[in-house]
């Protein structure tokens, strides 16, 4: 009987365009991926697998589905994958805040891409790649959603790596602090200073999403948050992000 292994496959998605890895042993263009080790679930295996061939951490965003679809689930398919038989796979799709790749030895070389500029590989790889491109919010919720996250979790280089060298700031509070900005700030330098101190004076400071509304043509993403502080009372914010290429060239902050 033909060997059979249950496995998995991750499209590591950045700024519209997924991840495809040139595999040495099939010689051809696929999303990375791997077995699953017993005791695992499948969302488990993604998770090991992109960080373990890539260096990459994804986040996997509930897609729909009927209740308990684990999150980023897109698909099921079943492939012959040579000398290791059958493998029944399971697809996830993981956004990703950088498109820096660690080296591996399963492949030769990686390409990020988009439909139009896919390498020959097997038709399935085609579908799943058109199916992870459209799947879930667009890209500039996705950028609010990092924002947020890179925030809460106080990772400064992965809030600052959003923005444009040359990004502008603008914000009440930032204009009661230090009176001689007027309110706004400019290039990277600053929004480290600002959110540095930031961090450091209110470690316990959260911002809540409340809703996010799009305009996808003209680059702005709209969030509306709590600001969350132990010891205050909670505080309705919105600001907007304005992003040109997948970066933030300008932020404005409004308080209710």
């Amino acid at each position: 009987m033909q060997r059979r292994a249950f496995s998995v496959a991750i499209f590591a998605r950045h700024r519209e365009r997924v991840l495809l890895i040139q595999h040495k042993r099939l010689g051809t263009w696929l999303p990375v991926g791997g077995e699953i080790n017993d005791g695992e679930t499948p969302l488990e295996a993604a998770q090991r697998e992109l960080f373990e061939e890539t260096g990459l951490s994804g986040r996997f965003h509930a897609l729909g589905g009927v209740d308990g679809t684990p999150p980023g689930f897109i698909g099921y398919e079943e492939h012959p994958a040579g000398s290791k038989g059958l493998h029944m796979n399971f697809a996830f799709l993981a956004d990703v805040d950088t498109n820096v790749v660690v080296a591996n030895d399963e492949f030769d070389a990686f390409r990020w891409v988009d439909v139009a500029s896919l390498p020959p590989c097997p038709k399935n790889v085609v579908e799943l790649t058109r199916l992870a491109l459209a799947s879930g919010d667009g890209p500039l919720v996705l950028v609010a959603r990092a924002w947020l996250d890179a925030f809460n979790g106080r990772d400064l280089d992965r809030l600052l790596a959003l923005y444009a060298d040359d990004a502008v700031h603008t914000s009440p509070k930032l204009r009661d602090r230090q009176p001689e900005t007027k309110g706004e700030i400019r290039g990277k330098a600053a929004l480290r200073s600002w959110w540095d101190d930031a961090m450091k004076r209110l470690p316990e400071l959260r911002y809540i999403e409340r809703h996010l509304t799009t305009s996808p043509a003209s680059g702005r993403v709209f969030m509306e948050y709590d600001r969350v502080l132990p010891g205050e009372p909670t505080l309705a914010v919105a600001e907007v992000l304005v992003c040109v290429e997948g970066r933030i060239i300008a932020s404005h902050v409004f308080h209710g």
